[in-house]
């Protein structure tokens, strides 16, 4: 249960979150699956036992959350990029119940890779998506994701691996609710490992910039309003 709620956070929380950010100039297309931007550590896929009841820290070092964005008139045009968690986040495990809240970096934005022939222009691509028209992360240094259900309420284990996470994601100041499926992989009953990959629609949270929801003509520079994100959070107690 916990690990879900990283794993959303770090979205995150995107969230979330830098996909969307690429700029009309730099941006790459959304159109990959999954698959192809998984960044997770080789983690075993089963639980060796069921997770204890307390109090578990995030490991900020060994959690990422990686994104992908692009242009989708533009066949293989994508970006793909990452952020980190902040120090501090924990969250409550009980028997029926999960709650806590977790904190990405903003400013930690990095840019693993470029499509559409911008490879080398990373450092500037980070400046544009840090910048006032993207993230503004002078404004919006943080974003975060509070947990507030998770299904079925049991503790993972052995019997229970996947789960579907619901909670608020607040970026560049505004609170949307999300939920989407995660797996947790117990590996004692002190450490866990939560992963998910999903999609979120970046508009939502005001990032409009280069989508064709506000542009004024529709051409091959429009940035695809889809983010695809891939979460692997560590838990210990």
């Amino acid at each position: 249960m916990q690990k879900i709620v990283i794993v959303i956070a770090a979205i995150v929380v995107v969230l979330g979150g830098g996909y969307w950010f690429i700029n009309r100039d730099s941006v790459s297309e959304s159109t990959t699956s999954n698959e192809e931007i998984s960044n997770t550590p080789e983690i075993t896929e089963e639980s060796v036992t069921t997770l204890d009841t307390g109090t578990y820290k995030v490991d900020e070092e060994q959690s990422t959350i990686t994104w992908q964005a692009g242009k989708p008139a533009i066949t293989g045009y994508v970006h793909t990029g990452k952020f980190s968690l902040a120090d501090g986040s924990e969250f409550v495990v009980a028997d029926q119940s999960l709650a806590g809240e977790v904190t990405v970096d903003m400013n930690s934005l990095d840019m693993v890779s470029l499509g559409g022939g911008k490879a080398g222009q990373e450092s500037t691509l980070e400046g544009h998506l840090k910048g006032e028209r993207f993230f503004d992360v002078e404004t919006y240094p943080t974003a975060t994701f509070r947990v507030t259900d998770i299904s079925p309420k049991v503790l993972p284990g052995p019997d229970n691996i996947e789960y579907t996470a619901t909670g608020e994601l607040t970026m560049k100041g505004v609170t949307k609710t999300i939920n989407f499926p995660i797996k947790v992989f117990v590996a004692s009953k002190a450490e866990a490992w939560m992963t998910a990959q999903f999609s979120l629609d970046r508009t939502e949270w005001g990032l409009t910039a280069g989508s064709a929801k506000v542009a004024e003509a529709i051409t091959e520079q429009i940035i695809g309003d889809t983010v695809t994100l891939d979460l692997s959070v560590r838990l210990i107690k």
